[in-house]
């Protein structure tokens, strides 16, 4: 019987210690994902030109981790898409706009913006 409060002490000091890490010892990392739909335009290897139907086009870095679905999710071709409706997903970096994915949609060209922060114990 004297096992129980030992654990149940254990536990409290563990929640403790971890709940008491140092701020500089927490890394924050923000990650933003952009959206963009419009019309595939045109396909190459490296890029994607969209065009939406109140704007010029947009040009996006495509990668080999870029993937390319339908409207249900089921993976498709980078060729299947061409002049589709599309939503593009993809993250800035400096002048680079890299896409993650590329979904065909029914519908114009509207841009959204997805924030997220995640907290990491080093």
């Amino acid at each position: 019987m004297k096992k129980f409060p030992v654990l149940v002490l254990s536990g409290v000091l563990v929640l403790a210690v971890a709940g008491s890490v140092p701020a500089e010892l927490v890394e924050k990392t923000t990650t933003s994902e952009t959206t963009y739909r419009g019309t595939v335009s045109e396909i190459n290897p490296n890029q994607i030109i969209v065009k939406s139907d109140s704007g010029s086009p947009m040009t996006y870095t495509v990668t080999n981790k870029t993937t390319y679905v339908d409207a249900d999710g089921n993976v498709v071709t980078r060729e299947s898409i061409a002049n589709q409706p599309v939503t593009v997903y993809y993250s800035k970096d400096g002048d680079t706009t890299t896409v993650s994915k590329v979904q065909v949609t029914r519908g114009g060209g509207v841009t959204t913006r997805r924030e997220t922060t995640t907290e990491e114990r080093r």
